[in-house]
């Protein structure tokens, strides 16, 4: 399959489309991918066959170099038919994005025979980088790593230390996953098939040109290149964020859908209505639950627009524009497994069933919305910090 379209609208309706196309098949997986707590190979391919996984990928290595609000949209949609491919998918499309960052020799090596070349990232600094000729020995665990088990590269932050064994810098890594270990450590409640495990490194051997500072990997110095196409002018982490918060206001709308689908045929106990849609207080609160999932898509929408406007302006966006971005992220799913717990009152016992997608649903968002980059309590200390000025609590935003 290859991109058909030129117009960046054409593109993003072109691809919410394909996500249509293979839903069944992501939806298909749901079950193997709960068991075997990773996606199933036909996901896998339904993926790569979709090019879902290009979208933060460079044109030049044959990606399709789309916008914040596009992988929105298609996470949205891709939550619809399984949370966990959804999951997995913005995290392939964040890690490449990162990627750029590498030097060009580092980029030609993930993309230039492999422009599907699907990465990991794993943001916290639980290894060690010894420098060697010509590059740096790795050796670590790096917990929480999704979609590793189908990545064919891996970024990974490390200490370096020095000749006394003392760190003195933060090093941001890219490496094979084929010269890492996976232990299985996933066990979760939630989002159980994006087999978020442990990828370990003992000694492993990186050359240079694969090795950053990780200030550079977090910082925004590239906003006002214009050089560089707008995708890779993108404030990164606020983008990463706010595809991490769209993928679980999707899972809200599908539970609302779901729940709006079944209610005419099944009616309220213990009490005489037959059809959930003759209850006034059913109705009341189904609207405004809704509106709660609307208002949560707007605040991510309006995050996704700020990014995009800025990337293609050459604009940087201000630390205070920032930091509304990460509350907004927040707010969001806040606002999502809010109404999740409204919905599976609504729709009634049968809500817990092991058969019954909305507990998966009210497990996948719960799980998903606790990830720190959504943490709704440091989403509000950041964006009412930024009315007074006040150092932001979070190194990177």
């Amino acid at each position: 399959m290859t991109n058909t379209r030129t117009d960046p609208m054409e593109l993003r309706t072109e691809l919410v489309d394909r996500v249509h196309k293979f839903g069944p098949v992501f939806a298909d997986g749901v079950a193997e991918g709960e068991r075997e707590r990773r996606l199933p190979e036909s996901s896998v391919r339904a993926i790569d066959d979709s090019q879902v996984s290009r979208c933060w990928t460079a044109r030049a290595y044959g990606g399709l170099e789309t916008d914040v609000r596009t992988l929105s949209e298609v996470t949205k949609a891709l939550s619809h038919y399984c949370p966990s491919t959804s999951w997995v998918v913005n995290n392939i499309n964040g890690s490449n994005l990162l990627a750029a960052k590498f030097p060009q020799a580092a980029r030609d090596e993930v993309f230039g025979t492999n422009p599907g070349a699907k990465l990991a990232s794993i943001f916290a600094a639980q290894g060690t980088a010894v420098r060697t000729t010509g590059g740096y020995l790795l050796t670590g665990a790096w917990p929480y790593g999704t979609g590793i088990l189908h990545a064919d590269w891996a970024i990974l932050i490390a200490k370096e230390l020095g000749a006394d064994g003392a760190p003195v810098g933060g090093l941001s890594i890219l490496v094979p996953t084929a010269d890492l270990t996976v232990e299985d450590t996933w066990h979760t409640v939630g989002m159980r098939a994006t087999g978020s495990h442990t990828a370990v490194a003992t000694e492993v051997f990186v050359p240079e040109h694969r090795v950053i500072p990780a200030a550079l990997q977090r910082g925004r110095e590239n906003a006002t290149d214009t050089t560089l196409a707008p995708l890779f002018r993108t404030a990164a982490i606020a983008a990463m964020a706010t595809i991490c918060a769209s993928v679980v206001i999707g899972v809200g709308q599908a539970a609302r859908a779901f729940v709006v689908e079944r209610a005419p045929g099944r009616g309220i106990a213990p009490t005489g209505f037959a059809s959930q849609p003759d209850s006034p207080t059913f109705v009341s609160a189904l609207g405004k639950t809704a509106l709660q999932i609307d208002a949560a898509e707007l605040h991510v929408n309006r995050a996704a627009d700020a990014i995009d406007a800025a990337a293609a302006s050459a604009t940087a966006l201000p630390d205070r524009e920032l930091l509304r971005i990460r509350g907004e992220v927040g707010q969001a799913v806040n606002l999502v497994t809010v109404a999740l717990d409204e919905l599976m009152w609504a729709h009634g016992a049968a809500a817990f069933a092991q058969s019954n997608p909305m507990q998966q649903y009210w497990r996948d968002a719960n799980t998903a919305a606790r990830h720190a980059m959504l943490n709704v309590h440091v989403g509000h200390e950041l964006y009412g910090g930024a009315f007074f000025g006040l150092d932001p609590i979070v190194p990177s935003l």
